[in-house]
């Protein structure tokens, strides 16, 4: 079974909503694998600003693990790239895709789950998503496309 991105909120406050009331606190994206029983395999991630360990063990869920700061034993990108196919490695790079996306294409690619389909650009013009998708139908076969998303409907 494919897992899922989500996001956890962290302790830290970005510099733009230092003073913002009530207090705004940094969220980032995480990527969950799910078991046979449809809850997620808890694991320890690091937030990508403050780089405290996080303890998720639901979607959307994590506990702090105060004192622990980027701990080492977690995979990275480079640790998580190694397994993947050069190719797909370098449209990831190249697209600065972020460590949740390396995390899902290898899932994808250890549970053989295709066709199946990454955002890997989304950008917002004149009220239009204009989305860059790499498409992988199997272990050798990706695509990439582009789709524009109109969100008006008029």
């Amino acid at each position: 079974m494919i897992g899922h991105k989500h996001m956890i909120e962290c302790h830290c406050i970005l510099p733009i909503y230092k003073d913002t009331k009530p207090t705004i606190y940094h969220k980032f994206i995480t990527y969950s694998k799910i078991d046979g029983g449809g809850k997620i395999i808890p694991k320890y991630v690091n937030c990508n600003s403050c780089g405290i360990t996080h303890y998720v063990y639901e979607i959307c869920k994590s506990d702090i693990k105060v004192g622990k700061e980027d701990i080492k034993s977690i995979r990275t990108i480079e640790d998580l790239s190694l397994g993947l196919p050069d190719k797909l490695v370098e449209i990831l790079e190249k697209h600065d895709c972020a460590i949740e996306d390396y995390e899902l294409v290898e899932d994808i690619l250890d549970h053989e789950i295709f066709p199946a389909e990454l955002i890997i650009n989304r950008e917002i013009i004149d009220e239009e998503h204009h989305i860059k998708l790499l498409k992988m139908y199997s272990m050798k076969k990706f695509k990439i496309e582009s789709e524009v998303i109109k969100t008006i409907v008029r």
